[in-house]
């Protein structure tokens, strides 16, 4: 018996936590993919943003962050190939930046981040 899943399970293998897949931004792409790496060489998302030359995500609305495009604090850059994260010092907070040229930044030392 095959088991319907929802619009947002992965492409590769129909995982469906909303906490574990995104939806690859692309216009005209949209699919969803997990992070698990199955069978592949490297996880499901990244094989297929490699494969494609798609470089945007978004989360599910479900996730514990809401839906939200994954992007630069600074800048906005989206390409999820340049971003990295900082914790914040004093604080349970992660901040997105992209490594050129945010993350070499003047004005960024002025904050209070690790």
């Amino acid at each position: 018996v095959d088991k319907v899943l929802p619009e947002w399970a992965c492409m590769y293998c129909g995982i469906h936590d909303p906490a574990c897949v995104v939806r690859c931004n692309f216009p005209g792409c949209r699919k969803w993919f997990c992070n698990s790496r199955g069978r592949t060489s490297g996880s499901h998302i990244i094989n297929h943003l490699i494969r494609s030359k798609h470089k945007e995500v978004c989360l599910h609305p479900k996730s514990p962050l809401g839906e939200t495009v994954l992007e630069c604090y600074n800048c906005g850059c989206k390409n999820v190939f340049l971003l990295g994260f900082i914790p914040a010092k004093s604080e349970s907070v992660v901040v997105l930046l992209c490594r050129d040229p945010c993350l070499h930044s003047n004005q960024l030392q002025d904050m209070d981040w690790d």
